[in-house]
């Protein structure tokens, strides 16, 4: 009775790994979809990125020539009021000097607030790095399950995870066009 208990377990363990097969193999087509639509959403972080920084550096460099002209008008309203002009005159100068200078603070509020900027790149640069770890991962268990259901040669097994390591090992964004030369050399 062991014998016919073993090969009962047998059996059922064989239907195990027949089923776990199956379904690595209905998981390639989205694992597949997933390493070439991952790329799309790196290029479109690192659009934002680029963009973001760059409006951000126009606006700071535009403040700063307001900054500027401000700090020139305050100099020009300060020569005017020490003229002493007559009380209206002044009086309006100076109102205009209090003005100038709530604008110059508020100039410097919004290079403040700028400064979010930086966070933000800093957040999408994580963002970026995690879809990168996250396509290295998918291509990884594509190429596992790929080279493990083809009857490679023990030579080949190893150029293709060579190139594999090759192109996962600084773990830096990967060229598309290296990730489609593995995985069309496994059939894809």
């Amino acid at each position: 009775m062991a014998i016919d208990d073993m090969l009962a377990e047998l059996k059922d363990l064989a239907r195990v790994v027949d089923d776990a097969t199956k379904k690595i193999g209905d998981l390639k087509k989205p694992v597949k979809e997933s390493s070439e639509s991952i790329p799309l959403a790196q290029d479109g972080i690192s659009d934002i990125i680029k963009e973001t920084e760059k409006a951000a550096n126009n606006i700071m460099n535009l403040l700063d020539d307001i900054n500027e002209n401000s700090g020139v008008i305050d100099k020009s309203l300060c020569n005017l009021i020490d003229l002493n002009p007559i009380k209206k005159i002044k009086e309006s100068l100076i109102n205009l000097k209090e003005l100038n200078k709530k604008n110059i603070d508020k100039i410097l509020d919004v290079l403040a607030l700028l400064s979010f900027q930086d966070l933000t790149g800093q957040k999408l640069y994580k963002i970026q790095n995690t879809l990168n770890e996250t396509k290295i991962k998918l291509l990884k268990v594509l190429v596992d399950s790929e080279v493990e259901a083809k009857e490679l040669t023990i030579e080949r097994k190893q150029e293709i995870y060579g190139k594999l390591n090759d192109l996962v090992l600084d773990n830096q964004k990967m060229a598309q066009n290296d990730v489609n030369s593995i995985l069309s050399e496994l059939g894809f």
